[in-house]
């Protein structure tokens, strides 16, 4: 299973006081997350690179990069945000990126899948490659060409997900450690 860590409480910071305008607001085509990352900006960059990048297409950070000690041992040292992005690093390099809870990006997979869809779509989109799981408060899974995209789910854990549960984050790369997850 893949990294997961403090996303929740990390974006919904980040979010607080952001102000929300910005390069991403202005512009109208979304961000597309593929397995590699986003289609402006792969897994692999240098910190250096990401930050210009994401500061290009989101403006300002709403959260400067910073060291995450507790998060080491899972791959991540550092973790900035834009407005409802997280991105993870390790060792000066992009491992992770994670979109929501909110709608405030406009965001998509290369399917088509966006924050705030629900599941039944995602089946219509990935057919058998999107799965889901109770682990971590709901999750959902898919596998692509170019590599896993997932993220977590909004419902009721006591019944489990429906074809109305929501796509609350969408996530590639490495986010963290599943122990950590709220």
């Amino acid at each position: 299973m893949r990294h997961r860590a403090f996303r929740i409480v990390v974006i919904t910071a980040a979010m607080a006081g952001s102000g929300l305008a910005g390069p991403a607001s202005a512009s109208s085509s979304p961000l597309i997350v593929s397995g590699h990352g986003i289609t402006q900006l792969h897994l692999g960059a240098s910190e250096a690179v990401a930050q210009k990048v994401l500061e290009r297409l989101l403006g300002r950070p709403t959260g400067k990069i910073v060291a995450t000690p507790d998060m080491k041992n899972c791959g991540v040292d550092a973790v900035g945000s834009w407005k409802a992005l997280a991105a993870y690093f390790d060792h000066r390099r992009l491992v992770g990126l994670e979109f929501g809870p909110a709608h405030v990006l406009a965001v998509q997979t290369v399917a088509g899948l966006k924050l705030g869809d629900p599941i039944s779509r995602a089946h219509a989109l990935y057919a058998h490659r999107f799965t889901t799981s109770g682990t971590n408060g709901g999750a959902w899974f898919v596998a692509t060409a170019t590599g896993r995209i997932d993220g977590f789910l909004s419902f009721d854990g006591a019944k489990g997900p429906t074809p109305a549960t929501k796509i609350l984050t969408i996530a590639v790369g490495n986010v963290g450690c599943p122990a950590m997850s709220p």
